[in-house]
């Protein structure tokens, strides 16, 4: 069996564990692994590698992705399904292991299989936005990355008393990973996209906040709306100093947390098992606590909403 692996979308926090974890299975068990650069638009030219082992070894606990990927929508090109079969014929490839988001899974995913394509996508995204699925891999390492820079702005916090502060994450539309890192972090407030909150309303908490401790951390998700004016008014109606902090996309790169490492291994090593016993399409979803394989199209259309009665808490409403 030879397995091409790609990623296809963002990177994120794990991505070189479980690359390095489906090369050693696929090594022990006598199969072979290539790598496509640059997601589809690179099988596509053929860009194509062999996965140094003791590179992969090294960069396993890093963030990034030793396979880089690529935006640009190879697959809508007229021609796509023909070329793909062909490169795949050409070099012996069995199947693919994609690594990708939301998007993949709904979008790409379903079109291989509609091609008569073997594909299985491992979910890779620090916004755990993925719908069936409990976890994706990346959030963890992209918490324990915020969580330092919360550290460093109470650290200021205490020493410069009468501010508020503002940590903005990634997230994309969702807010599931500025209400995770608003919640481990003990913040003041969490701002996210689902549920936003009339601005004199926040504005009048924030000033009983700072007059009751000093400081006031606020956790946002970059979805959030019209955050430009929320920075300026902010200050304007409190009449209190306003940092803001935006993490960017410094969290997609952070170094590989323990969990992580643990569900990158083993979705790899279902969807190595999934491959070997003749599954031909589908996803590896993290649910109550364990990597399983859900056969065939998407698990679902949209994940729910963040937890509302989480959000209530950390808010006080």
């Amino acid at each position: 069996m030879k397995t091409c692996i790609m990623v296809s979308g963002g990177d994120a926090p794990g991505i070189n564990t479980a690359i390095e974890a489906y090369a050693r299975l696929a090594r022990l068990g006598g199969d072979q692994v290539l790598g496509a650069r640059n997601g589809f638009a690179g099988l596509l030219d053929e860009q194509l590698v062999e996965l140094d082992r003791s590179l992969l070894s090294l960069l396993a606990g890093r963030g990034g992705s030793i396979l880089p990927s690529s935006r640009r929508p190879a697959l809508q090109d007229p021609n796509a399904r023909e070329r793909l079969g062909d490169v795949m014929r050409r070099h012996g490839i069995d199947n693919l292991l994609l690594f990708g988001g939301d998007g993949t899974i709904r979008h790409v995913a379903p079109l291989l299989a509609g091609w008569d394509i073997s594909c299985i996508v491992l979910p890779t995204t620090i916004d755990n936005d993925v719908a069936g699925a409990d976890y994706t891999l990346g959030h963890d390492s992209a918490c324990n990355f915020a969580t330092q820079a919360v550290a460093g702005i109470r650290a200021t916090a205490h020493a410069l008393p009468g501010r508020i502060f503002l940590l903005e994450t990634l997230g994309a539309p969702t807010g599931h990973l500025a209400l995770a890192i608003a919640y481990t972090s003990g913040a003041d407030l969490a701002l996210l996209p689902e549920y936003p909150l009339e601005l004199d309303w926040l504005s009048e908490r924030l000033k009983q906040i700072v007059a009751r401790q000093g400081a006031a951390l606020v956790v946002l998700s970059e979805a959030y709306p019209d955050i430009d004016r929320l920075v300026k008014e902010i200050p304007r109606r409190t009449g209190i100093r306003l940092r803001y902090t935006a993490l960017g996309h410094a969290q997609r790169g952070a170094d590989v947390s323990h969990r992580d490492r643990c569900v990158a291994r083993d979705m790899s090593r279902v969807a190595w098992r999934a491959f070997k016993d003749g599954d031909r399409n589908g996803t590896v979803l993290w649910r109550a606590g364990a990597a399983i394989l859900h056969h065939g199209s998407s698990p679902g259309e949209h994940k729910p909403p963040p937890d509302r009665h989480l959000y209530e808490y950390i808010n006080q409403l």
